[in-house]
């Protein structure tokens, strides 16, 4: 197993473990990014979402630990509110593997 799955698999465990209410389109917008700012490779588990974008922009080059400290918290981009940067990356960046409630608040519906 590579750095990347590594850091995927290990993300996503623990994304699962401390949310398990949330979306699978939030566990794995988690698992992707850490992946993402631990080796700087994408893909993983579907996406990018919207949340990976903004994730993207405030988490790149860290250790899987400083990944995973900035990206998990409840108010941050992939578990919080949508933020003004959630709708810069919806209006700018293509977005795959969203969260629906995600897309209708985006859609402002």
């Amino acid at each position: 197993m590579d750095d990347f799955d590594l850091a995927l698999d290990n993300a996503l465990a623990l994304a699962r473990e401390k949310y398990p209410e949330a979306s699978p389109q939030k566990h794995a917008a988690f698992a992707n990014a850490v992946a993402f700012a631990v080796t700087g490779q994408c893909g993983g588990y579907g996406g990018p979402s919207v949340r990976e974008h903004a994730a993207w922009r405030v988490c790149r080059e860290m250790s899987f630990e400083d990944a995973v400290q900035t990206l998990i918290v409840e108010d941050g981009v992939i578990f919080g509110p949508i933020t003004d940067l959630h709708r810069h990356c919806w209006k700018f960046e293509p977005c795959h593997d969203d969260d629906p409630d995600d897309v209708r608040i985006l859609n402002g519906e």
